[in-house]
């Protein structure tokens, strides 16, 4: 085989392997209905099944670096995807909520480590001349699958079986498992390589009650005594994390690299671009299942044209930004996200599908531009690659972290904007208006015309009156938590404008001219 040539299926196992993980972050979601009546759960038991698929993630992200070091990125590589094949399967067979809960933690162990020593592993199989085109492939993975989770789950619920979300994983699973133990030799192992045990239970501690807070916030409320308690977890042991990392000779993760002003300024708008993106992803939905009643197949192809989008153009701006550089392409990507962005935040009831279509294509556009590039720009910033790995632990833990605080806010801030409209509303909308009135009398006449009695029909006005109340001021507390969206977006581009970007890093050095020896 050409050494040349030969680190591509590798790249391809590992993108595979990424992209399934990423997909089971929201191709859960449709599917939840269906597994609330097999398995007889309550809406908050079947919850967990989303909600500790999340959580194992967080916890096992930071472990990452130090399972690469010491057993070898390939053999850990391959043990985590095998464990996410094996969690899929068992999630696949599961015959309660509690043993699909136990089975999502197994798939999202594996999950977890296997996105974060993936995205190591192509910082050090690919040569620097094309790691444009590399990352670019692999950013299909971590930003089109969230996308596309909605379409998928939602034909195999309506037309096939539910349990296929697992499943079909399987065969994808074993397949990137033998492109890699073919394409991929180990890498550098230090079997001596100490753990840092409280590091991680620390760091576990902090991640989990901040995600767990998050989570449930606007379900059992934010000043709750249970929510409370769960951020002062988290932040004692945050700041026992950070005073372990900094005392001890082999950290769990290497937490000095937050000194880099430009890794710390990188991170910061790659996270702002995965909330303003995820927030758009989580709440269109609503809009089109809560206030237009469509089913989740045409929720998910509504949200396709963007990932069809974002898919084509992400590998193109990967080859792109090794000619022009990272921080362009971020800028004009950007660019295209906003214009659609800040249309999306104007959408209403009376909004034509086909419209939306386009702007959401148009901002898959600038997506496919700027989010993959925006990962590279804390990773090129390292300068060390024996500190990649430790970076790329940090960016995982902050997307994670960043995407779920995000949505969280989004949706705390549409759920309290809904009441404040609905109250407004209320007061606007009264029965002495000569509108309302009137209104009132032709629907009290046409419950009438159907056979129910004054009283009846003249409650059932009010009824009807009272929901649309409600549905209007839904989709103006829509509209203002998608212009916030928007406006981390702006946030993002005008933190970038800052930002120094690593061209030296960018472009091929005579030694990464021969090819890495972790390929075959």
């Amino acid at each position: 085989m050409n050494p040349q040539e030969s680190f591509w299926p590798g790249v391809f196992a590992i993108v595979l392997g990424t992209f399934m993980a990423v997909l089971d972050t929201s191709i859960v979601n449709v599917a939840i209905p269906e597994m609330m009546h097999v398995f007889g759960a309550s809406t908050e038991e079947i919850q967990w099944v989303i909600t500790i698929y999340t959580l194992t993630m967080a916890a096992v992200i930071p472990l990452a670096g130090y399972v690469g070091v010491r057993f070898g990125s390939k053999k850990s590589y391959l043990a985590s995807l095998f464990l996410f094949t094996l969690g899929s399967l068992l999630c696949g067979l599961a015959w309660s909520n509690g043993s699909m809960i136990a089975a999502r933690v197994i798939q999202a162990a594996g999950g977890g480590l296997m996105m974060t020593i993936g995205q190591s592993m192509i910082q050090l199989v690919v040569p620097r001349e094309k790691m444009g085109p590399a990352m670019g492939i692999f950013g299909i993975s971590v930003f089109v699958a969230p996308a596309v989770g909605p379409t998928l789950s939602g034909y195999f619920v309506q037309h096939m079986d539910w349990r296929l979300i697992f499943t079909v994983n399987l065969p994808f699973g074993i397949l990137a498992m033998l492109l890699v133990w073919r394409f991929l030799r180990e890498g550098e192992v230090k079997k001596d390589h100490p753990f840092d045990a409280a590091g991680f239970l620390w760091s576990a501690a902090a991640l989990v009650s901040l995600l767990l807070a998050v989570t449930k916030g606007e379900e059992k409320g934010w000043d709750s005594f249970f929510i409370v308690s769960l951020f002062l977890t988290a932040l004692i042991s945050g700041a026992m994390f950070v005073a372990r990392e900094l005392t001890t000779r082999y950290p769990l993760v290497d937490i000095r690299l937050f000194a880099k002003r430009d890794f710390t300024l990188g991170l910061l708008v790659n996270s702002m671009i995965m909330v303003g993106n995820f927030g758009v992803i989580y709440l269109l939905p609503i809009y089109s299942e809560n206030m237009l009643g469509k089913t989740a197949m045409d929720t998910g192809m509504l949200m396709l044209p963007q990932a069809i989008a974002s898919g084509i153009v992400t590998p193109i701006s990967g080859m792109l930004a090794a000619r022009v550089g990272l921080k362009p392409m971020i800028v004009v990507g950007l660019t295209f996200c906003l214009v659609p962005g800040f249309l999306i935040s104007h959408v209403d009831l009376n909004t034509d599908v086909s419209t939306l279509h386009w702007l959401l294509a148009i901002r898959g556009i600038g997506l496919g531009m700027c989010l993959m590039t925006s990962m590279q720009i804390p990773l090129l910033s390292v300068g060390d690659p024996a500190r990649v790995p430790a970076a790329s632990v940090i960016t995982n833990v902050s997307r994670q972290v960043a995407t779920s605080m995000g949505i969280a806010g989004l949706i705390s801030l549409f759920s309290r904007r809904s009441a404040e409209h609905a109250v407004h509303a209320s007061e606007q909308v009264t029965a002495t208006q000569p509108v309302v009135q009137s209104t009132l009398e032709q629907w009290q006449q046409m419950y009438a015309a159907k056979g129910l009695s004054v009283q009846e029909a003249a409650a059932s006005a009010l009824q009807l009156m009272g929901q649309l109340v409600k549905k209007y001021a839904g989709i103006a507390a829509l509209q203002d938590s998608l212009l916030v969206a928007a406006l981390i977006m702006v946030a993002a581009l005008l933190l970038m404008l800052i930002v120094k970007e690593n061209k030296d890093a960018l472009q091929a050095s005579p030694e990464s001219k021969s090819q890495p020896a972790m390929l075959e």
